[in-house]
């Protein structure tokens, strides 16, 4: 885990973010920077309006926005990924597993490393991702949305698509701004998988020392 934290830079982990999304294989390899920027100034951007407007606490947001938080003690594990908490819009919810974020939490209990990360509890940390998604979805912020990538073209037709992953980085970095966060959300998340499949966190750790810093 302080490996992660050492080698996972929030470029570092954005890059691995971005490189994991299926469509990103259509970019061109020098504008892959371009686009990591792009996601993470409209994350910083939406936590500016949310700290201006609503406050850090991102449990007050949520209820100043009308966002219920359902904690559910429902398994959260689908082959080596592992559910912290996901976004629903239609109504607008939001749902913590109970039960990933209690290992999360014990972990960093018993490896001593609160000080290292800067928490001891990673409920607030999902929160705010999630958050970023509400705002999103309810075009509160401009968000990523507005990133389109052309993939066929058909005599005077273009068709584009989006990158779904720059949502992810950019949801990650509100809650790096908003809890003000020594190390990035991934690198935190890396505290169950290492506990959960050590090999595949090897694996993980491998591409990220590999990235350029």
């Amino acid at each position: 885990m302080r490996a992660v934290v050492a080698e996972g830079s929030e470029r570092r982990l954005a890059q691995l973010t971005l490189r994991d999304d299926p469509f990103a294989r259509r970019l061109q390899p020098e504008s892959e920077q371009g686009v990591i920027d792009f996601a993470l100034a409209a994350g910083q951007a939406a936590a500016e309006i949310a700290i201006g407007n609503w406050g850090r606490r991102p449990e007050g947001i949520a209820a100043t926005l009308g966002v219920p938080i359902t904690r559910s003690n429902s398994p959260a594990q689908a082959g080596r990924s592992v559910l912290f908490s996901e976004y629903g819009s239609r109504p607008s919810a939001i749902t913590l597993y109970a039960q990933s974020v209690e290992e999360a939490n014990h972990l960093i209990r018993t490896n001593h490393l609160e000080e290292v990360i800067g928490i001891a509890d990673v409920a607030p940390l999902h929160l705010a991702h999630e958050l970023y998604h509400h705002l999103e979805a309810q075009k509160l912020i401009l968000g990523t949305a507005q990133f389109r990538m052309q993939t066929h073209r058909l005599g005077p037709l273009r068709l584009t698509t989006g990158l779904p992953s720059l949502s992810e980085i950019a949801a990650d970095r509100l809650a790096t701004a908003l809890l003000d966060l020594k190390v990035p959300p991934k690198a935190v998340e890396f505290i169950t998988l290492w506990d959960l499949d050590p090999h595949y966190a090897w694996s993980l750790l491998a591409r990220l020392q590999a990235l350029p810093g």
